[in-house]
């Protein structure tokens, strides 16, 4: 009868306990120190969402087509099995989404607002007029697309 009762609390307890966080991104805090640090600036330019992203990671983005292509990382992702498509993406996860002028990146800081490079390629004179910005969604304005996120780079 012990046996039964414990066992039974043992189940409440495990159903009942918050849910443990997700395995941390590796170098997520110091990619977003990074990145927030490149806030309200214009350094990448107006179409330089990969190559922040990869500054932020410090990573080559060379490696991911002439442009560095969030097209070519979305993809290679999609077909390893890497991306996610709910809306929970953690802290550092890179989200993907689209528009009918191109694929776009940014960094998900986990609180769901998004670090954007090349922010006034996708939209002329969105958010404080500069490149660089906190998003509040990973898409700016009708015609965009969510993709989804992964927990980092393709191999």
């Amino acid at each position: 009868m012990n046996s039964l009762l414990a066992a039974t609390l043992l189940s409440c307890a495990l159903l009942l306990a918050p849910h443990a966080a997700a395995d941390p991104i590796p170098g997520a805090d110091a990619a977003i120190a990074k990145a927030e640090s490149a806030l309200g600036t214009d350094q990448f330019g107006p179409w330089g969402c990969e190559a922040f992203v990869a500054y932020a990671f410090g990573v080559s983005q060379a490696k991911y087509g002439w442009d560095g292509a969030a097209e070519t990382m979305y993809q290679t992702l999609l077909r390893q099995g890497q991306i996610h498509t709910d809306m929970n993406a953690p802290r550092g996860a890179l989200v993907f989404s689209k528009s009918p002028y191109g694929a776009h990146i940014d960094i998900a800081r986990g609180d769901g607002t998004y670090i954007s490079g090349g922010v006034q390629g996708l939209k002329q004179g969105y958010g404080d007029g500069h490149n660089i910005q906190i998003l509040p969604t990973p898409h700016v304005g009708s015609g965009w697309s969510y993709r989804g996120w992964s927990l980092g780079y393709p191999e």
